[in-house]
């Protein structure tokens, strides 16, 4: 068996598209620091982002420029930003936690000093307890509300840093974003209290807030250009909400109440304002990078199901460019095995390993890509491992039909024809207008002498595909092939010696029909003087000549049949059965259960109509889709060499893998 490397675009009529709603994300979803991962857009989180947005800068316009429309309704407005800022932070808390549990990426080590639960209850705790503390003794006492306003700010800091929706890297920068944030609040607090209070004309500028503001400033946004993931940008939000909440809540609480705004309110506010936006549009940013991303994606794929190979490239590789910078290159599959597949079609076997081999490294439950790795080994001749893609691409998925027909013609090569059988008709079960599943079918059956079977095969996948010559020129050989055998089987049910008809066969089968002919006219010369019973009355040949011809005039008759009625044994049914055979009146004929029948006229020398698959009983099932709807491009060849079994390509999806 050699398997060659022609491959043939098969697409439908209408490329597959991109569905927004598989891609929005859904409330409750995977971490993106995890690999593999979807880089969802949308969802829950941007839509309470953006109305946060909207509601934070009215009330914004409302604290900073327009205070006259409030002052004197001051402890209305405060609650209203008290109770909407903390709505904020309890539904940010909820999403920030309410992610799928995962499987810790294997060999990445713990960056963190303890346990994130450890953190988280600390974290807990001390956001719980400097709560209730500034709630019971904070507004009688200065200083020791600043350290509790801190702890309580440090509390929720740590709280957020041990969501499981964030991964160690990305929960060290957010305690360096929360550090920054705390020495940015430290300052208008201290000085709100009385605690260290600058000299007037001074604030914000003295010698010990100034180091402070700008220490935590630089952090802060050193910070914001590590974070990798929208999970830790989310969380950076959350954290920069904290400061908007923090004016609300000591307003609400009655800690050194002003009834209005005044500079150190407005200082908490402005930082809570700022950092909570920024993280914001990076993260809206971030929405609009993935987006892009998905176009290119859906552009790659669209051009490879319309046989644009190289347009594909490009856009993979595009969108491969696009993933480096958003540092989710070794954590995203498809674009891999998107350019992997635009590789494979151009036959760049050695480059499409390499990003399959990539794709599988992230993501190791890609059914697809093993069976497309799989080929490219078979390709190289590597029929081991060729045989393990196919397994473990039967292991994600056992209705991968091309999978199986590959793994068959894997076992061809290695002479095991039931196992290749097994597989080629698994194939064949799972898609039954699977091409090569019945072409290899055909062939095996041929290579089998299961020839009757063989011709059935063949005229199924001359129907899936019409024009397809290797299914024209195997139909029309085997077909002719099992009327051959069927004469010589007629033949040795009437007792003759038919060796020297098989060999011909095997030997000289072009020239069978007229040599077959001669050993016809040598059986009628040998038995024109045969006579019947003791030798006193001679056979009437057109007597018996006109009895079978009677027998056989509708739909043919079995040898007992035309025994039974011409009342003579089979030996001496040779000589007119011959005289008939010779001038083409009658012929043998098979049928499927393996019964000889005798038809009157020439044997037809191409089949009539398709014969029936023998399809096992399976369980049906509920709303199942039909395998090739799935189809991006199928790998096929379609020459004269029925000597080769055919391998496929695997099916390819956009945003196939199954999550």
């Amino acid at each position: 068996m050699t398997v060659t490397s022609e491959e043939k675009v098969e697409g439908s009529s209408e490329p597959e598209g991109m569905s927004l709603t598989k891609l929005l994300r859904p409330l409750s979803d995977r971490k993106e620091s995890v690999r593999p991962f979807v880089p969802w857009i949308g969802g829950p989180r941007l839509y309470m982002l953006l109305l946060y947005a909207a509601v934070v800068i009215g009330s914004a316009i409302a604290f900073f420029m327009s205070q006259e429309i409030w002052y004197g309704n001051w402890e209305v407005y405060n609650t209203y930003v008290f109770a909407v800022s903390g709505l904020f932070l309890l539904f940010g808390i909820l999403l920030l936690f309410n992610v799928k549990p995962v499987i810790p990426d294997k060999g990445v080590s713990t960056l963190l000093p303890f346990p994130k639960t450890v953190i988280g209850q600390i974290g807990l705790i001390l956001t719980v307890a400097s709560l209730a503390l500034l709630i019971v003794v904070g507004p009688n006492t200065g200083g020791l509300s600043v350290i509790l306003s801190m702890l309580f700010v440090a509390g929720f800091v740590m709280v957020v840093m041990a969501s499981k929706a964030i991964d160690d890297r990305d929960s060290l920068v957010l305690a360096m974003f929360g550090t920054g944030l705390i020495l940015m609040l430290l300052v208008p607090v201290h000085e709100a209290f009385d605690v260290g209070r600058s000299a007037p004309g001074e604030y914000p500028f003295s010698a010990m807030n100034l180091p402070l503001f700008a220490g935590g400033m630089t952090l802060a946004v050193l910070a914001l250009q590590f974070i990798r993931t929208r999970d830790g940008i989310f969380a950076a939000w959350l954290l920069g909400a904290m400061g908007l909440f923090l004016v609300a809540f000591h307003e609400q609480i009655g800690i050194i109440p002003t009834d209005s705004a005044d500079q150190y309110d407005r200082m908490v506010a402005t930082i809570g304002f700022t950092f909570s936006f920024v993280p914001l549009a990076m993260y809206v940013w971030r929405e609009k990078e993935y987006m892009w991303l998905w176009s290119r994606l859906k552009a790659a794929n669209s051009l490879i199901r319309k046989g644009d190979f190289a347009g594909a490239l490009k856009h993979a590789n595009a969108a491969l460019e696009q993933c480096l910078e958003l540092g989710v290159s070794k954590r995203f599959a498809l674009p891999w095995s998107l350019k992997a597949d635009a590789l494979y079609a151009l036959r760049e076997h050695s480059k499409a390993k390499t990003c399959y081999e990539m794709a599988l490294e992230i993501d190791s439950g890609d059914g697809i890509s093993w069976c497309q790795l799989g080929n490219i080994h078979a390709l190289d001749g590597k029929r081991a491992l060729a045989l393990s893609a196919y397994d473990k691409a039967i292991k994600m998925d056992s209705n991968n039909a091309h999978a199986w027909n590959n793994k068959g013609v894997i076992f061809v090569s290695l002479a095991w024809p039931e196992e290749a059988m097994v597989c080629f008709n698994k194939a064949m079960l799972l898609m039954p207008d699977n091409f090569d599943a019945h072409i290899n079918l055909a062939k095996m059956c041929a290579r089998l002498g299961r020839h009757d079977e063989a011709v059935m095969h063949f005229q199924h996948a001359l129907e899936i595909n019409p024009g397809s010559p290797i299914a024209q020129n195997g139909l029309d050989k085997q077909f002719l092939v099992g009327q051959r055998i069927d004469q010589i089987r007629g033949w040795e049910q009437l007792g003759l010696d038919t060796r020297p008809l098989w060999t011909l066969l095997r030997e000289d089968p072009v020239n069978f029909d007229r040599r077959s002919k001669e050993f016809l006219s040598s059986i009628v010369d040998q038995r024109t003087q045969v006579t019947v019973g003791t030798g006193r009355e001679k056979m009437n040949v057109n007597d018996v000549i006109k009895t079978i011809l009677s027998v056989t005039e509708k739909s043919g008759a079995t040898l007992e049949k035309i025994e039974k009625d011409t009342e003579l044994p089979k030996d001496q049914l040779v000589l007119p059965m011959a005289l008939l055979m010779k001038t083409d009146r009658l012929h043998f004929r098979q049928t499927g259960d393996r019964d000889i029948y005798v038809s009157k006229g020439k044997a037809p020398d191409k089949p009539t109509t398709p014969r029936p698959l023998r399809k096992k009983k399976e369980k049906p099932r509920k709303e199942e889709k039909k395998p090739e709807k799935k189809k991006r491009f199928s790998r096929k060849k379609d020459t004269d060499d029925d000597a080769d079994i055919e391998p496929t390509a695997s099916v390819l999806v956009f945003g196939r893998r199954k999550r």
